[in-house]
């Protein structure tokens, strides 16, 4: 029971902080949009600048995300320190909120045009973020990647089949030597943009997607689940 009530209570600080970064970093945005709409669009050079917090695929993601924005990593760094709240620039946690922020802003930008679950650099980026999201920090370990081929027979208890499983997918998906994403990533990303996750159901779309792979997510499924909705035109 004290297990279940400490899961409720992280959930709702989850919520509502998601809530509150999606109202600020819209403004922030559009702040930015306005004011960058002068100006020179970001070089190479400014736009892949390394941030020291930040991992080396973490400052990937972020570079793509300033290219997307058109406005170079520095600069966001500077916004986030500058327009944050204290309490999400601690140092345990200082570079895992940068990248929501920088992943939040890109999002919400990229998701503003049409098709955009059509475009393969979309999907890919907004899976690397929740890959990045595991390892943030410079000290970051890479993650291991954990056994997710579940037994035939365990497929089969899950009502016997899953939306998203052939046995085309689900062989693929065995050798499939990519990292994999957990909930608390896709948690924390997905429900950034409205048509791939609500933040009140994200938890359950999670274990749906994830119910013949150990509750690991691969690109594999995440790819095949955004394609779906585009194909037969279910985002919002």
């Amino acid at each position: 029971m004290p297990e279940i009530t400490e899961n409720k209570n992280k959930f709702g600080t989850l919520e509502s902080f998601i809530r509150s970064q999606h109202s600020t970093w819209k403004s922030l945005l559009s702040r930015a949009s306005r004011n960058s709409s002068d100006a020179d669009p970001p070089n190479d050079d400014i736009s892949n600048h390394l941030i020291p917090n930040l991992s080396a695929f973490a400052n990937s993601v972020v570079a793509r995300c300033s290219k997307i924005l058109q406005i170079p990593t520095q600069e966001l760094q500077h916004r986030f320190e500058r327009e944050l709240p204290e309490s999400v620039k601690q140092p345990l946690s200082y570079a895992r909120n940068f990248l929501e922020f920088c992943s939040y802003l890109a999002l919400f930008q990229a998701s503003r045009g049409p098709d955009y679950l059509s475009n393969n650099e979309f999907r890919r980026l907004s899976y690397d973020m929740m890959l990045a999201w595991e390892a943030p920090d410079a000290e970051s370990e890479p993650l291991t990647k954990e056994a997710t081929s579940c037994s035939n027979q365990q497929a089969e208890d899950e009502d016997g089949w899953s939306l998203f499983y052939s046995s085309s997918t689900n062989t693929a998906v065995q050798v499939d030597e990519e990292k994999t994403v957990g909930p608390e990533a896709f948690a924390r990303i997905a429900p950034a943009c409205a048509a791939i996750a609500d933040i009140i159901t994200v938890h359950n779309l999670f274990e749906a997607l994830t119910s013949s792979s150990c509750h690991r997510l691969h690109f594999l499924i995440y790819d095949k689940y955004l394609r779906s909705l585009d194909k037969y035109d279910l985002a919002p």
